[in-house]
């Protein structure tokens, strides 16, 4: 399907360069992760899992629900470390980013938006940036009462890769 003329989701972040084309929309569905040191404590984000499908084809013919166009996973997100995303995509590569933007998503029961810039010298894809939009849930409880450890809260994102 042809991405070229396919625009995101009305955002405050920056747009990508004109120079950088969108090459996949992959569809995120995971947990994003936290951990309580104690019951009085906050929950403190520690990163997210989740495994990567191709929604492009879906997005671009307007289905912005959850997608799947087959079972097959084409890839993985994860964090480093507490503060370090990582995708792994069959056909682009490894690709370590940074956060370099966030925006309340349009529901405060989800996750915020986020523009994440690829670092090239810890990376093996093309890929520059790519846009978490269209969060569902994966927000942190409010505090740690009652719980210890690690939190795993359900989420579900599309990434837009340029």
């Amino acid at each position: 399907c042809n991405l070229a003329d396919l625009q995101q989701p009305s955002n405050a972040m920056a747009p990508p360069p004109a120079d950088q084309s969108l090459v996949l929309i992959a569809l995120g569905q995971g947990t994003q992760n936290y951990t309580c040191a104690n019951s009085t404590a906050t929950p403190t984000a520690i990163g997210a899992l989740a495994q990567l499908f191709n929604a492009s084809c879906a997005v671009a013919q307007g289905s912005l629900g959850s997608i799947e166009e087959d079972g097959a996973s084409i890839g993985a997100h994860f964090f480093l470390d507490d503060t370090t995303p990582d995708f792994d995509i069959i056909g682009l590569g490894n690709t370590v980013a940074k956060k370099v933007e966030a925006v309340p998503a349009p529901q405060a029961t989800d996750v915020p938006w986020l523009r994440l810039e690829a670092q090239q010298e810890a990376s093996t894809s093309p890929v520059r940036q790519i846009y978490r939009l269209n969060t569902v849930g994966g927000v942190a409880p409010e505090s740690c009462q009652g719980q210890q450890g690690v939190i795993t809260v359900e989420y579900e994102a599309q990434y837009w890769i340029y």
